[in-house]
C-alpha cells in the first residue's frame, strides 16, 4: 500500500491570562529558560508543515518569532477564540496538534509517537496520556477543523469532539510530569525538580 504523506500543523496556544499564578507564567524561567521555550524547543519541526503560535503578550510574540513561528495575537479572548485563531491558519492541513505554551516537560519522543501513530488514524483524534489520564497536547484530524471553529468561551478543543462517533486514542507518554503545566510558582518548583530525568537531548 502506498504511504500517503499526511500535512500536520501544530498550533502552540500561549495566550493564557496566568491569573493563578499573578503574573506572566509563560516568561518564567525554568532552570533559566522561559517556561514557553522549553515548549517551543520541544517541538520536532521537521515533522510539521505549518508552526503558529496563538499569544497574548508582546514578549511570548517574540519568543515565538525568534523561534521561527508565525503569529496570531488573542489578549483577551478566551480559550475558544485562541484555538479558533489557531485553526484558521490550517487550511490545507490534514491534522493538526495542538499543544500548550505551559507544558514544558512534555518530550520531543512523545510529540513525534503522537505524529507517528496519526499515519494510521488519520481520521481519528489522538491525546498524550499519563497514569493520571489524557491529556495535552491533543492531535485532531481535519474533518474536526470545523467544529473547532465553532467553539464558544472557555471550551476546549476536546468539546468539538462527540462522545460515541468520534475516536479517540491515546498515546502514552515516557514520564508523568510530561502532561504536567505550570499554574502557580509551587508547580515551577514541582517541574524543576523533575529535570535531572528529564532526556532534553533529541
Amino acid at each position: 500500500m502506498e504511504e500517503v504523506d499526511l500535512k500536520i500543523g501544530c498550533v502552540v496556544l500561549a495566550a493564557g491570562q496566568s491569573r493563578r499564578f499573578g503574573r506572566n507564567k509563560l516568561l518564567e524561567p525554568l532552570a533559566q529558560k522561559p517556561v514557553l521555550l522549553h515548549v517551543l524547543d520541544m517541538l520536532p519541526r521537521e515533522s510539521l508543515d505549518r508552526l503558529v503560535a496563538v499569544v497574548g503578550s508582546p514578549e511570548a510574540a517574540q519568543l515565538c518569532c525568534d523561534a521561527g513561528m508565525s503569529i496570531r495575537f488573542n489578549k483577551v479572548g478566551p480559550l475558544s477564540h485562541t484555538i479558533r485563531l489557531g485553526i484558521q491558519a490550517m487550511e490545507g492541513m490534514d491534522g493538526c496538534l495542538f499543544v500548550m505554551g505551559d507544558q514544558p516537560l512534555c518530550t520531543t519522543v512523545s510529540i513525534r509517537r503522537i505524529l507517528a501513530a496519526f499515519g494510521s488514524v488519520s481520521n481519528d483524534v489522538l491525546r498524550l496520556s499519563n497514569c493520571s489520564g489524557p491529556g495535552s497536547p491533543v492531535l485532531f484530524p481535519q474533518r474536526l477543523f470545523g467544529a473547532l471553529a465553532t467553539l464558544a468561551g472557555e471550551q476546549s478543543g476536546m468539546k468539538a469532539v462527540k462522545k460515541g462517533i468520534d475516536r479517540v486514542h491515546l498515546v502514552q507518554a515516557d514520564y508523568e510530569f510530561e502532561l504536567w503545566d505550570a499554574d502557580t510558582p509551587e508547580d515551577i518548583a514541582k517541574l524543576e525538580s523533575c529535570l535531572e530525568f528529564m532526556p532534553f537531548a533529541d
